[in-house]
């Protein structure tokens, strides 16, 4: 039987607005909430999902920095459990780093709790078990039912070196794990939903990938770059952030994308030289700039800029340079202001 499917988002779902997830209750109360920015997977993006589902296998997203891999598998798990899926314990996220190692994933051994225990005479100390704690990735094996599937996000994994991705296939794989100090063997039927992500600066191993579904994520490529379909995605989630979700005649957001969609342009056709593109997170930081500019909640300097800009017919010289670029050559190159 299949898990329930992935489905995206349409206008008018819930998360197509910025969202407050609660993370922590007291009683009846939400004492902490985190915002979860709205996600608009493409259509290839959400097949790739469901065949994932389909064969039960992780799926691998690729693509450039700041393309949103990371906001899938947030979205994934709102879209099926909607905000209570930090509270009801169906999201975990493990971001990988350069000594990330697989055994964290699984569990922790508390050595040194467990001594003191020991010499405080606390009966605690005489049962292993008091002392695992679970990492992420067992506790979304752990988690998870033949329904309702928990969501783990493994996050950047080309950051750890080779080993790290070949010590967890035994565990993608059976879905088991031992605790070696209580030897305990932990199996559950049904696996986690796994979003594995990575930026390429390392290669995985033939035996990790062959476990995997994979997906490049390449929003801007030469050839989507002459069909409409950028600008719109770029003009949903404008609007969806900034704007409410509403329909909204600002002049900016037109400007904006066409901007960014040249400057895109220009850097595919010369990438080696630039070194780096403008991605999609840029993007966003640079339009949160001019839209709060535009609102004259920055200083007047910064305000002048902005109506400079918008009052010009060009599109070369463009304001606040600096959250957009992160190259000298693509700085100045760029003409800004």
């Amino acid at each position: 039987m299949m898990h329930k499917p992935y489905l995206g988002k349409k206008e008018g779902d819930p998360g197509t607005t910025p969202v407050l997830i609660p993370t922590q209750r007291k009683g009846k109360q939400i004492v902490t909430s985190e915002l979860l920015q709205p996600y608009f997977p493409d259509a290839d993006l959400v097949k790739a999902v469901n065949v994932a589902l389909l064969i039960n296998r992780p799926l691998l997203i690729m693509g450039e920095p700041g393309c949103g891999k990371s906001l899938l598998a947030r979205d994934i798990a709102f879209n099926w459990y909607g905000e209570n899926m930090l509270l009801d314990k169906k999201f975990y996220e493990w971001p990988i780093k350069s000594t990330s190692k697989a055994k964290e994933g699984l569990y922790d051994f508390d050595y040194l709790g467990r001594l003191h225990a020991a010499n405080a005479r606390d009966a605690k100390a005489k049962d292993p078990a008091n002392f695992v704690r679970l990492g992420p990735l067992a506790k979304a094996m752990e988690a998870s039912t033949e329904k309702e599937k928990a969501v783990l996000l493994i996050d950047e994994i080309d950051k750890a070196d080779i080993d790290f991705s070949n010590d967890l296939l035994n565990e993608l794989e059976q879905n088991t794990f031992t605790i070696t100090e209580t030897g305990e063997t932990r199996t559950n039927p049904h696996k986690p939903f796994i979003v594995i992500t990575s930026n390429s600066e390392k290669d995985l191993s033939d035996a990790f990938l062959r476990r995997c579904v994979f997906h490049h994520i390449n929003l801007f490529s030469a050839d989507k770059l002459k069909t409409n379909a950028p600008k719109l995605w770029l003009e949903k989630i404008i609007k969806a952030r900034y704007y409410n979700g509403q329909e909204n005649a600002d002049p900016m957001i037109s400007k904006a994308i066409n901007a960014f969609i040249d400057f895109r342009q220009r850097m595919n056709n010369d990438v080696l030289s630039y070194r780096k593109t403008v991605s999609t997170s840029e993007f966003l930081d640079w339009f949160s700039v001019l839209k709060q500019c535009a609102e004259d909640k920055a200083v007047p300097a910064l305000s002048a800029d902005l109506k400079r800009w918008l009052n010009d017919q060009g599109t070369t010289r463009i304001p606040f340079g600096n959250a957009l670029f992160k190259t000298t050559k693509s700085l100045l190159d760029m003409q800004t202001v």
